[in-house]
């Protein structure tokens, strides 16, 4: 009892720092859907600053007039959101002209189609030398009558289930509508805010918050170098499937899939179905293989390509990193999928940052 007592004197400060860190972390979970966003918020405001303070260093000295530094910060930041818009708009523009252009054709022949696709599904797998007995010809039909029954259903569920979860996810819905607002004065009043948030803190926990916050930012940018390196392989991959199959509109759809990657769990299944409503409108006897083509880059993305490139970017060993994201979905649903890497990295890296000022006493 009394060793205890005595670790507990040497190391209170230790003790507290992480009574501290667990709590923050503790209250982010519980209220996740809340601050989720502005998570998100902060994480984009602080990728925008490095732009923003190269774009101020490259304009007229303002540090001896605050209110003009100030101003041309604002200009910055607005400038900032005009392209951003823009950019945003002309993808939207974009894809709303594919989906126009495809349901156009669709709705020709729309009675058709779906009838269509199925026989060809059906004529591809009576061609399979593995399904060629009689039996197996014949369950084939049924089960082709079948989905040709349910699969006006199917879709319908598919439409009402995602209903729910937009109305299940206000709270979080509106925390991303305000978010440019938020990153905004963010942006705007960052320093001021970081040389407040450290005046606030004890004079002993100044410097392990900033050492802590370098690891958040080092742990933040390999993710996120991560998802850009996901991005672009399958942004390649998918425009190779495509081409080759000439489909019409092969590069636009393949950005837009790598685009849409970016997007956590609903992002690809996007891609992909806009893929295919094209290839439905312009080449329906091709859109099984651009199916087959998604699944088959997907699979190789996410089990055998992302694991090795998650390893050595967050690094952890790829044989970890797949036991980790089955681990964060069983826990965590959706959510626990993504932060699973991060959020097990950056605990490695405050582990051996306390670990190590321990030994060198700059934490007793």
């Amino acid at each position: 009892m009394s060793s205890v007592r005595a670790v507990i004197r040497r190391h209170w400060r230790l003790i507290v720092f992480i009574l501290g860190l667990v709590f923050v972390c503790w209250l982010l979970w519980v209220l996740r859907n809340v601050f989720l966003a502005f998570v998100v918020g902060f994480i984009l405001a602080y990728l925008l600053l490095p732009v923003i303070r190269w774009a101020e260093k490259r304009l007229p000295a303002t540090s001896k007039k605050p209110k003009l530094k100030q101003l041309i910060r604002i200009s910055i930041i607005l400038v900032i959101y005009l392209l951003s818009l823009a950019v945003i708009g002309l993808i939207i523009f974009y894809t709303i002209t594919l989906v126009g252009k495809a349901l156009g054709n669709l709705t020709q022949d729309v009675s058709q189609v779906i009838p269509n696709g199925l026989d060809k599904i059906k004529q591809w797998l009576k061609s399979i030398p593995l399904l060629s007995t009689p039996s197996m010809q014949a369950n084939i039909d049924v089960y082709a009558a079948k989905a040709q029954t349910a699969l006006p259903g199917v879709l319908q569920g598919f439409l009402t289930s995602g209903v729910k979860i937009f109305q299940s996810s206000g709270s979080m819905i509106l925390g991303f509508i305000s978010l440019p607002v938020f990153i905004f004065f963010l942006l705007k009043d960052w320093d001021s805010l970081r040389d407040k948030f450290y005046a606030g803190l004890p004079l002993w926990t100044r410097t392990h918050t900033r050492g802590i916050f370098a690891i958040l930012q080092n742990v933040v940018v390999r993710y996120i170098r991560v998802q850009l390196i996901r991005a672009l392989i399958v942004g390649i991959c998918f425009f190779l499937v495509l081409f080759f199959m000439k489909i019409e509109f092969a590069l636009p759809l393949a950005v837009f899939a790598a685009v849409m990657e970016l997007v956590p769990t609903i992002g690809p299944w996007l891609g992909a179905g806009l893929a295919a409503l094209v290839t439905l409108a312009t080449a329906p006897e091709k859109v099984i293989w651009v199916v087959i083509g998604f699944f088959a880059i997907q699979m190789i993305e996410g089990n055998l390509v992302m694991p090795k490139i998650q390893g050595s970017q967050m690094e952890i060993h790829p044989a970890f990193v797949l036991v980790l994201i089955v681990l964060g979905a069983y826990f965590a649903g959706i959510l626990g999928f993504i932060i699973i890497l991060p959020l097990t990295m950056a605990v490695i890296k405050i582990y051996k940052y306390l670990r190590d000022s321990t030994r060198d006493g700059s934490i007793s």
